[in-house]
């Protein structure tokens, strides 16, 4: 019985010379931001808390890593077990894509709860790629040392890009009013999109109505782009937009008045959503557009001469024939001078308008070459 008990605290006290530690953890201590100019990290393998006992004089630690992104560039002892060491930490680069790190000390053991070193280094890669270090081979230490590392661990270091906000990136109009005469009548405005220093490839292009019901987006047209998605309700439109190199792209929108009011107005906000992390930069232009929407009385009135060959009105369709490429409308009113229906032609000599979605009634239907107007008193 006496020997089984001396064999007994023989054997725990053998054990109560080897630490529970057993991990090698390689840390990160940095967040690498690729839209900084300093894109540094900073990592370094720690053992724990080591005690004299541990007896750590030496090591040798390889250090995997990505040569197309990570350039590793110092070796740092300061404020780590490796500080103040006979032979303090030092890196080699030999064989591509490893940085062996070694170091050894002679009058005394590494003591601490503190990394055996650092590593320092730049990334070189884009906002997409990842950093990882690895542990290509097993480290090495000194044979009285008495943690049996088994379990490799590292920590990954994060990337991210913080954007900056630029003034100048956004969407202008090409105007600060526009006057929309008659219900239903379509206006066209054009919205430049403006770059500052930075030109991301993709966005999302937005112009909201703000607070009325008076107007709305009938449609939108992107020019010079690769691609755009266009969106519509009836608040808002937005285009989804990928860019193409040394283009200054333009934007048609396309307003219709949609009130019976005599006078109203709108505003038109326009904004971008840059898509494009890598461009490190977001949007800071805005740009509204007041929109006025009028319903004007008229009166029926026609000089005597050429109205009717210049107007010509059946049951379906309304024709307005001008001379020398002069701007052709055709307006359809109530009796009451309530503007419900116009179409506008800016190239040709004649324009067809079709009535056949209009009820049966009297209509006054205008026609207008330039300035010079044509009436006709219709009963469909």
């Amino acid at each position: 019985m006496k020997f089984l008990v001396t064999i007994t605290l023989a054997v725990l006290a053998a054990a109560s010379g080897v630490t529970a530690q057993d991990t090698l953890l390689l840390r990160t201590y940095r967040t690498v931001d690729v839209c900084s100019s300093e894109r540094r990290w900073l990592i370094a393998p720690y053992l724990g808390n080591i005690r004299s006992a541990d007896s750590l004089a030496s090591f040798d630690i390889t250090i995997g890593f990505d040569t197309t992104n990570v350039r590793p560039t110092d070796v740092l002892s300061e404020n780590t077990l490796s500080f103040g060491s006979y032979f303090p930490a030092t890196m080699t680069l030999v064989v591509p894509g490893e940085m062996r790190v070694f170091g050894f000390n002679v009058t005394s053991n590494m003591v601490g709860d503190k990394p055996l070193f650092a590593v320092a280094g730049n990334f070189v890669g884009s906002c997409t790629d990842s950093i990882n270090f690895t542990f290509p081979w097993p480290p090495t230490f000194n044979e009285e040392f008495k943690k049996k590392v088994s379990i490799l661990r590292s920590e990954q270091v994060q990337v991210v890009a913080t954007p900056e906000r630029d003034n100048l990136l956004g969407v202008k109009f090409d105007r600060d009013t526009v006057k929309i005469d008659g219900r239903d009548s379509v206006q066209t405005v054009q919205t430049q999109i403006i770059f500052g220093a930075a030109s991301p490839r993709t966005a999302i292009l937005r112009w909201t109505i703000l607070d009325s019901t008076n107007v709305a987006i009938d449609s939108v047209s992107v020019n010079d782009v690769v691609s755009s998605e266009i969106a519509i309700d009836s608040m808002s439109a937005s285009a989804t937009v990928q860019f193409t190199s040394n283009r200054n792209p333009t934007v048609e929108l396309h307003l219709r008045n949609q009130t019976s009011q005599t006078n109203a107005t709108a505003k038109i906000v326009s904004s971008m959503q840059v898509l494009d992390t890598c461009a490190c930069v977001t949007s800071g232009l805005t740009d509204t557009l007041n929109v006025s929407l009028t319903n004007p009385i008229v009166s029926v009135s026609s000089p005597v001469d050429d109205s009717n060959e210049r107007l010509l009105v059946t049951n379906t369709t309304a024709t307005c024939h001008c001379n020398h490429g002069q701007t052709n409308e055709i307006a359809v009113f109530t009796v009451t001078g309530e503007r419900i229906a116009s179409q506008r032609s800016l190239t040709g000599d004649v324009h067809t308008m079709s009535l056949e979605h209009l009820p049966p009634g009297p209509y006054i239907i205008v026609g207008s070459c330039g300035s010079k107007t044509f009436v006709n008193l219709n009963l469909k």
